[in-house]
């Protein structure tokens, strides 16, 4: 998986920095507020897909004495810190800029037939890139058996979904600029290149929350998705051992690292030796049916009735 992601933001990084010099120069050039919009986003972009690229090879380093589960949460700070600089460099430039565009017009410098050139040639490298992302997470998506937007709702990798998510960003953004250009040069009227820089700000202000907000989840230790859970639990209820399920609890401590502890109520003629016996059998099932799955801590549990599952209403259908 973080060699499919690599691919996508190596991919990302380099398209975006030679946009982002071509973006700069043409902006300056023409006056245009959409254009050094789209120039600030794609040097956050640039600046994003170095953060990613750090967070894949700090994440992928081994447990230690100091990190006993591993160092698979540095994927979801830097994932975070990704969102961060998309919101102050890209959003906030890009509504300043249109801010005084709209709020003090000025016509534009010289022709503006750069400025289609360079956006012509960045859609078509941001539409290359989200088309290398895409198929990036339908091969996923395929070995996880999931649908494409399935995938993308449960999965904890946040370098593809920040790659992802970024490119269609940008191509979305490239087309407001190129629009708000072409609307300017048929009215005369500047405010409209303004509103161009603000819509694209809003675009960016979308996407670092929809970031922030899942990185921000993970990184406060946020259960794995659903139907992982329900794998899990469908895995130890078909031991005929254990009577109730008391509790399973999950957490994400990476892309391919998810924690399990849990209580059992297991069968009570059962002596200690077999227990710990029937203990052992869950947890690799439940590694063979959940390869994610990393730590398992499961212990036994004797209580009444109430407050229990059954495990019988967690089985699988026949």
């Amino acid at each position: 998986m973080a060699k499919g992601s690599k691919t996508v933001v190596y991919s990302a990084m380099g398209a975006n920095a030679v946009i982002a010099a071509s973006k700069f120069a043409v902006g300056l050039l023409t006056g245009s507020a959409a254009m050094l919009a789209e120039a600030a986003h794609s040097l956050a972009d640039t600046i994003n897909q170095v953060f990613l690229l750090v967070s894949i090879n700090l994440g992928d380093n081994p447990a230690d004495e100091d990190h006993p589960y591993g160092h698979g949460k540095e994927r979801f700070f830097w994932a975070f810190l990704a969102a961060i600089f998309i919101f102050i460099a890209g959003a906030v430039f890009s509504l300043y800029e249109g801010a005084q565009k709209v709020l003090h017009p000025e016509a534009h410098h010289g022709s503006l037939w750069p400025a289609y050139l360079v956006l012509g040639l960045a859609f078509l490298f941001d539409s290359a890139v989200l088309v290398i992302a895409l198929r990036e997470v339908r091969h996923q998506a395929e070995a996880a058996g999931l649908t494409a937007r399935e995938f993308l709702r449960e999965t904890s990798d946040t370098t593809l979904k920040t790659a992802l998510y970024e490119d269609a960003a940008a191509t979305t953004g490239v087309v407001v600029a190129a629009l708000g250009l072409f609307i300017v040069q048929v009215t005369g009227n500047p405010i409209f290149d303004g509103l161009a820089s603000v819509m694209i700000g809003i675009i960016l202000i979308y996407v670092a929350i929809m970031l922030g907000r899942e990185a921000r989840d993970l990184l406060l230790g946020s259960a794995a998705p659903h139907r992982v859970r329900r794998m899990i639990e469908e895995a130890i209820s078909s031991f005929p051992e254990v009577r109730q399920i008391v509790t399973v609890l999950t957490m994400q401590l990476g892309v391919d690292s998810i924690l399990v502890t849990g209580e059992l109520n297991v069968r009570d003629d059962l002596t200690t030796d077999e227990i710990e016996d029937v203990m052992t059998r869950i947890s690799e099932r439940i590694r063979q049916q959940v390869p994610q799955v990393r730590n398992i801590y499961l212990e036994p549990h004797r209580a009444t009735e109430g407050g229990m599952r059954r495990v019988e209403s967690r089985r699988a259908p026949d």
